[in-house]
């Protein structure tokens, strides 16, 4: 019982990645961001990550699977080497909406730059796009060896 507890709240977590992901998606659609709230829904997004890492362990040590079946799975591996990817490919939104939120503090009317505007949306996008093989091996590791 306490596999399935873990396994549901672990999937809780990935859709809420992908939920907070597509949030920042959509606010970074408005040239007129709030750079604080932008801030927070990252924060969330760091969060729920870690909240997923944490479930994750968990379901390694007492999952019904255990560590055998995680050590000797590619996809396993292929998995945790995507998230690792997806973390620090998150770093350089999380550090320019910080640096946005600043500046937005000192001026009642900040505007992100164009050019960052647009390297943070194509760094979201890639965390989008890194997203599928994750959820691609995360199945396939279920099911090895098939």
């Amino acid at each position: 019982m306490l596999d399935l507890g873990l396994a549901i709240v672990h999937h809780i977590t990935v859709f809420g990645l992908i939920a907070l992901l597509a949030m920042e998606g959509v606010m970074l659609k408005d040239a007129t961001i709030h750079p604080a709230r932008l801030t927070r829904v990252d924060a969330g997004y760091g969060l729920v990550a870690g909240l997923a890492v944490v479930i994750g362990i968990c379901r390694v040590i007492w999952g019904g699977k255990g560590w055998a079946f995680y050590e000797a799975n590619p996809f396993f591996w292929g998995k945790m080497g995507l998230f690792v990817v997806l973390g620090l490919v998150s770093i350089g939104p999380t550090l320019l909406f910080i640096r946005w939120r600043r500046a937005a503090a000192g001026a009642e009317t900040f505007t992100p730059p164009a050019p960052e505007m647009k390297r943070v949306r194509t760094w979201i996008r890639l965390e989008a796009l890194l997203l599928i093989p994750l959820l691609g091996c995360a199945a396939a590791m279920a099911r090895y060896p098939f």
